[in-house]
């Protein structure tokens, strides 16, 4: 009996386009309960969502990471790679986009951990940066 099993770089690209755009729905999530919460004056529920979204955005970040170093040792198909950088990409763009947010609530005079939050939004999103050219066709 046959048993079908998924290519390798198949599963690894899947699973880099799953992690970011689940990551991309969760920060736009936690954004906006923020955004919620900054409008009611919910100040504690505010630095929560914002501190909780800065480490989960971290830990896909590095997932992602070695994600793609091993894609790049499983396959040398370029529309693969391109496939996961459009993920990647995606990604960067919403955590460029939800940082901005965040440091708008940090400007307004939110507890510091806001302000570190954006931070740590900054740092996913240049590691998501340095990332892409690995990604791109040469």
């Amino acid at each position: 009996m046959s048993r079908f099993t998924p290519n390798r770089p198949d599963h690894l690209v899947a699973s880099i386009v799953a992690l970011a755009e689940q990551s991309n729905r969760l920060a736009l999530d936690a954004a906006m309960e923020a955004a919620r919460a900054d409008r009611e004056g919910h100040t504690a529920t505010v630095v929560d969502q914002i501190c909780r979204l800065a480490v989960g955005a971290g830990v896909s970040a590095g997932e992602i990471v070695w994600l793609v170093t091993e894609l790049e040792s499983a396959t040398e198909d370029l529309g693969q790679l391109a496939e996961a950088g459009v993920a990647v990409a995606g990604m960067e763009s919403c955590m460029i986009a939800v940082t901005e947010a965040v440091q708008g609530v940090a400007d307004r005079g939110a507890p510091v951990e806001v302000s570190s939050s954006a931070e740590a939004l900054r740092r996913v999103s240049a590691q998501l940066a340095e990332l892409l050219p690995r990604l791109q066709p040469a």
